[in-house]
């Protein structure tokens, strides 16, 4: 028995090195690993509905409006790190490295970890210090946000208690990362749901956790980050792969993994930094356009989350793993069959958003200090994101590409590029037509990336064979035609005697069947697939 220390504390193991585990990604398609990310995510997501449903139906919108301004600095850090370019810079090299040796795996990700524990500490702290020239810079327009007297005050109360949440994002962050190289994503993706359960114990308090409305929401925050880092903290200490507290910084394959990093920080959260710019261009509008923004995107994570987020994380490893080995036939054919299954998923999804805007809206936020001019003006964002969804999602499972090559400066050149042409270009689109033509700048900058992105990966890494592409998506059409007009025809049929409730999600239901039943039909590639899988999982 020997003493080993394990995130800084000494604990007793009868190992000098984690034993050696099996690699469930070897032995599982990219299909199935997304597919095991996404259950874990859909419960997270249907619990953060009801976080918010809750959030919007007892506080009016001059308190949710502070709530998620001052929310998205660490959602933003959230989004970066936990789906974006730590996940990227990590992951290849750390596969690289654990094909040499245990030992030299163990060094990146212990040195790695406390170089970004460290860096985590320092932002919030920086953060927590000049939190209020941030906010005031962002939000403190007196013609729109900062209108209601003290709205700007509360904003930075609330702020400086979230944006400690950064720390443990990180954490959870980084643990995920290594976790997914081994093949374990179900229980990584499950960590955002006990978040949310704690945010909304927070948050149904009867009594304020501080000065302002919205305080003990904010505590909520940080007590659902202590269980989300947690639940993979575990993980990995059951697994032997922990990282601990280093500071042996040495190894050109740290060296590497910061020098990725940096540029794939912008490059992959262009969406992201997009948000941040935007909630600077919403400050001039009216109270209640934060909200509506937020509760759009939120609408927009779900199936995001869940199709490309889910895909991407499972695509990165695998592209990495057929680079490492020279095998670009194979790597390319895996690019194709990603898209085309990318496409299957996120169409029929991106039809439902804008066919079903607002009896989605009217579902799941409307009531309480929420009401139908409300939701009606987030429905008209919600129309406007459904194509949003579909060409974010595409450049989700095309940067990894370039990240499995270690090549993070061309898409973070590509996303300034883009960046710079929405600052220029969303100011005009707002005073002509306000929160929608916000909304509208946006999908036009992501369309504009996704277009440069894919230009570039025909000539940097290979054709990515677009005749397929657009055949497998040319089947798909009669499908959606078909379940758009069950959508838009038979819900107001159905509503007088179901209700809203049960009468979208019976729809939601009917519009599935529909939609596989027909993409069979029409012989789609990828329901074939995705129905051999489901009678390959019952016949066991």
């Amino acid at each position: 028995m020997t003493q080993v220390t394990i995130a800084g504390v000494p604990v007793l193991s009868d190992q000098k090195v984690p034993p050696k585990i099996s690699k469930p990604e070897q032995k599982r398609s990219v299909m199935q690993l997304a597919l095991s990310m996404a259950l874990g995510t859909f419960s997270s997501r249907i619990l953060g509905f009801l976080r918010d449903k809750i959030m919007f139906h007892l506080f009016p919108t001059v308190v949710t409006d502070a709530f998620v301004v001052a929310f998205r600095l660490p959602n933003i850090f959230r989004r970066l790190l936990g789906e974006g370019s730590l996940s990227v810079s990590f992951i290849p090299v750390y596969v690289g490295a654990r094909a040499e040796s245990a030992e030299k795996a163990k060094h990146v990700s212990n040195a790695v970890y406390t170089i970004v524990l460290s860096l985590s500490i320092f932002i919030s702290v920086a953060c927590f210090v000049f939190m209020e020239p941030i906010m005031r810079y962002l939000v403190d327009d007196p013609n729109g946000f900062a209108a209601t007297p003290g709205k700007v005050e509360q904003t930075i109360y609330l702020a400086r208690i979230m944006i400690f949440y950064l720390i443990l994002v990180s954490t959870y962050a980084f643990h995920t990362a290594i976790a997914n190289t081994l093949g374990h994503f179900f229980i990584p993706a499950i960590g955002p749901t006990l978040f949310n359960l704690g945010l909304i114990i927070f948050t149904v308090m009867p009594f304020e956790m501080g000065a302002y409305a919205g305080s003990s929401q904010s505590w909520g925050v940080i007590a659902g980050g202590v269980l989300q880092a947690g639940l993979v903290f575990w993980l990995l200490a059951k697994l032997g792969y922990l990282p601990r507290l280093t500071w042996n910084w040495q190894g050109p394959e740290v060296r590497k993994v910061f020098l990725n990093m940096v540029p794939g920080l912008f490059g992959l959260g262009v969406y992201q930094v997009m948000m941040l710019v935007n909630t600077k261009f919403a400050a001039s509008l009216s109270e209640g356009t934060q909200s509506y923004i937020y509760l759009a995107d939120r609408i927009l994570e779900l199936p995001q989350s869940m199709i490309a987020v889910s895909l991407g994380a499972a695509l990165l490893p695998r592209f990495s793993d057929l680079h490492s080995s020279g095998e670009k036939h194979k790597f390319l054919a895996e690019a194709n069959h990603a898209v085309r299954l990318l496409l299957y998923l996120t169409l029929p999804a991106a039809a439902g958003m804008w066919v079903l805007s607002l009896p989605l809206t009217e579902v799941l936020f409307m009531g309480g200090s929420f009401g139908a001019a409300d939701a009606a003006k987030t429905a008209s964002v919600v129309e406007i994101y459904a194509g949003l969804m579909l060409f974010s999602s595409l450049s989700r499972v095309t940067s990894p590409a370039f990240y499995a090559l270690k090549n993070t400066w061309l898409p973070a050149s590509i996303a300034f590029f883009v960046l710079i042409v929405h600052i220029m270009v969303a100011p005009h689109f707002v005073k002509m037509y306000g929160l929608t033509g916000l909304a509208t700048a946006t999908t036009c900058s992501s369309i504009l990336n996704i277009v440069i992105l894919q230009i570039f990966f025909h000539f940097w890494i290979g054709p990515l064979g677009y005749a397929s592409i657009f055949a497998s998506a040319l089947r798909l059409v009669p499908a959606l035609a078909g379940m758009s007009a069950f959508c838009y025809y038979v819900y107001p049929l159905l509503k007088p005697f179901t209700g809203r409730t049960l009468g979208l999600t019976l729809i939601i239901i009917g519009s599935i069947f529909i939609y596989f039943a027909l993409t069979l039909l029409c012989r789609s590639e990828s329901a074939t697939k995705v129905s051999d899988m489901v009678k390959r999982r019952f016949n066991r």
